[in-house]
């Protein structure tokens, strides 16, 4: 496998960690606080970046260092917020059948 699928997939796990960390702690679109879902989503973006440098950046020559930036960035985003808006339907879901 190759550093850029390596770092496309570490990505990737970050993009499903913020999804259930963001729908986790109850950020909805109709909750006035929901903003800080997306500021989760950032932070855990910058942080996959840290480690694919600690982990890949002695491997990729100079010229290349954007793809440590760039790999995986659409990707990272639907997946996000895929997780993150799965994880509350089906949370509310749980909730209105419960409730009945």
């Amino acid at each position: 496998m190759s550093i850029t699928d390596k770092i496309f997939w570490l990505r990737i796990g970050f993009a499903i960690l913020a999804g259930l960390i963001s729908g986790a702690l109850g950020y909805l679109s109709g909750n006035p606080q929901g903003f800080r879902g997306i500021g989760i989503g950032f932070l855990l973006y910058f942080i996959s970046y840290i480690v694919a440098r600690i982990a890949f950046g002695k491997r990729v020559p100079l010229s290349e260092h954007r793809k440590l930036v760039t790999t995986g960035m659409g990707s990272y985003v639907f997946m996000f917020l895929t997780v993150w808006i799965l994880y509350n339907t089906y949370m509310h879901e749980q909730q209105l059948s419960n409730s009945t």
